[in-house]
């Protein structure tokens, strides 16, 4: 189950975009990698269409991020970032911040 889902604000922790921080737009669980909008810039190399007669250009685009580059933002005053815990409610596991014990906006599915 993911610490970090997708429309989570989540700070990189490090590498080159060490302390930026960002919106997840999406969770790659397999590969252990996320998506943040804005973060990890990458060049991509676009071939010129023959069918549009679109010439060939460069594109930014982001790229994936490894999960365990990335802690949670979850409030400025407590210092920021938190780790994340699962707790049982009844039938139901919540997302748990554990520095401030608060529930998070988006529970986890089971």
């Amino acid at each position: 189950m993911n610490r970090i889902i997708k429309g989570d604000k989540v700070r990189v922790i490090s590498g080159k975009n060490k302390s930026k921080e960002g919106i997840v737009v999406a969770v790659y669980p397999k590969d252990k990698t996320a998506l943040v909008e804005g973060l990890n810039k990458i060049k991509v190399h676009q071939k010129a269409s023959a069918q549009s007669n679109e010439p060939g250009k460069i594109v930014e685009k982001e790229a994936p991020i490894a999960l365990c580059k990335l802690a949670l933002v979850v409030d400025k005053a407590v210092g920021g970032t938190s780790k994340v815990a699962f707790i049982k409610k009844g039938d139901d596991k919540v997302r748990v911040a554990k520095k401030t014990q608060k529930e998070l906006n988006k529970s986890a599915k089971k």
